[in-house]
């Protein structure tokens, strides 16, 4: 039992109040938002300025990839109204965050190392409006395009995923690699180059150079397209050669 001439040790209201919140003496916690209404105006960021800057820098980077003639638009997420970043000594700048990818929905860096230090992601949706190619017809799998599948109509082009052409001279000739419908944007991974060669076919097989050069005929041993390398067998001989495919469909052995 204590006695009655024992002090009894006294904790402070501040001890109390650290105790209760967890926190420890002289521990400071740096945070990139300022609270509360006694901060002015004008030593905040402005939201819009933040937005037409991440605006800006989609636009310059979809530039880059866009085709010659599109038209381009591009528009920042809004910010949340609950955001109060410190103003920034100098103009914030901008960058990629890492990985980042093209498309229509993009995010913006957004940084200030000036004064008050701080770093913004903003989304940013663009829009990249060019014509490209479609089929104008239906055509199937292993089907050879002409003038008559083709046409020009405009997309958003952030929207596909890349390989889509602006010239129908990109893939007259090529062949499709899966059935595509009439109005199907035709891209560079739908397409094939057309096979000169099938395996198993009769092929001529030309080896030497000029007055010098020894034609014989041979058996494809696999499908090729014009500059493209097979192995042929010689019907006489059952011996394999490999060579070139030029342009006519015969086999340039010893290329």
């Amino acid at each position: 039992m204590r006695s009655a001439s024992t002090p009894i040790p006294q904790t402070s209201t501040a001890t109390r109040r650290r105790r209760r919140s967890g926190a420890l003496p002289g521990l400071l916690v740096a945070l990139p938002l300022v609270a509360g209404p006694a901060v002015a105006a004008a030593s905040l960021t402005d939201h819009q300025g933040l937005r037409e800057l991440a605006t800006a820098h989609a636009l310059e980077q979809a530039r880059r990839s866009a085709p010659d003639g599109a038209r381009l638009r591009a528009e920042a997420a809004r910010l949340d109204p609950r955001l109060r970043l410190p103003a920034c000594a100098t103009t914030p700048e901008t960058f990629d965050p890492p990985g980042r990818r093209g498309g229509a929905n993009v995010s913006v860096g957004v940084r200030c190392m000036a004064g008050a230090e701080w770093t913004l992601y903003i989304p940013v949706r663009v829009e990249m409006r060019a014509e490209v190619l479609v089929l104008g017809t239906a055509a199937g799998r292993g089907e050879s395009l002409s003038a008559r599948h083709l046409r020009l109509e405009e997309h958003d082009v952030a929207q596909l995923n890349g390989g889509w052409m602006t010239s129908p001279e990109e893939a007259l000739g090529m062949t499709l690699r899966r059935p595509l419908r009439p109005g199907q944007v035709i891209t560079r991974e739908a397409l094939e180059p057309e096979r000169l060669v099938r395996r198993g076919q009769r092929v001529a097989v030309i080896a030497g150079h000029g007055s010098i050069a020894v034609r014989s005929e041979g058996e494809a041993l696999a499908d090729a397209a014009a500059g493209e390398r097979v192995r042929v067998r010689n019907l006489r001989s059952r011996q394999v050669v490999e060579g070139l495919v030029d342009e006519r469909g015969q086999v340039l052995a010893g290329r």
